[in-house]
């Protein structure tokens, strides 16, 4: 056989075996690394803790990560404070977990608002985001932080800062303490 056929069934046979290897050129979704040690050290924390993570896709991830918690289509219903929780003047100590969790699950998709609008501008990137904030006795939240050192440079962190400050959590006669919750963005 000439030369020159064995090279092109060599060139052949490798291109064939390189997506069976792994090593094809196909684009994957990764997270963006993270190079800041107190980021990851809060997150490590978080992540001790069972804190609940939420993952906010782009359009086109719908899928792509199985069974995850999602910023749902759909809003869930305020929650109703419990009778036992109640106390003089009718309000809480403090709004409960639980009822602080259905407030942020029930806003997700104002947080995926913010990240869909920066993938239409072409920053899509994957990351994570620890969202902190303390809420007050008004119910509402102050001394908000969002620490995502994979998005600095983008709009992403002013947005979900803005669509927070807009949220209502039960009011109470203490407040509900701080408040630190991660999110993971994918983008496809």
């Amino acid at each position: 056989m000439p030369r020159r056929n064995r090279l092109s069934i060599a060139a052949v046979g490798w291109l064939l075996a390189l997506p069976l290897l792994g090593l094809a050129c196909a684009k994957k979704p990764t997270l963006a690394a993270s190079s800041d040690p107190e980021f990851d050290k809060k997150w490590a924390e978080l992540a001790r803790a069972g804190a609940e993570v939420s993952y906010i896709e782009d359009d086109r991830g719908e899928g792509l990560m199985g069974n995850v918690r999602r910023a749902s289509r759909v809003k869930a219903e305020p929650p109703a404070a419990s009778p036992s929780e109640a106390v003089a003047d009718g309000l809480p100590l403090q709004p409960s977990g639980e009822q602080v969790q259905r407030i942020i699950r029930s806003n997700l998709m104002a947080v995926r608002g913010c990240y869909m609008s920066m993938a239409r501008t072409g920053q899509a990137r994957s990351g994570k985001a620890i969202v902190t904030f303390t809420i007050g006795a008004d119910g509402k939240a102050t001394g908000l932080k969002v620490d995502a050192p994979s998005f600095v440079d983008t709009p992403l962190p002013r947005c979900v800062t803005a669509q927070i400050s807009h949220w209502e959590f039960p009011k109470s006669q203490r407040g509900g303490g701080q408040v630190s919750y991660p999110f993971v963005f994918v983008s496809s």
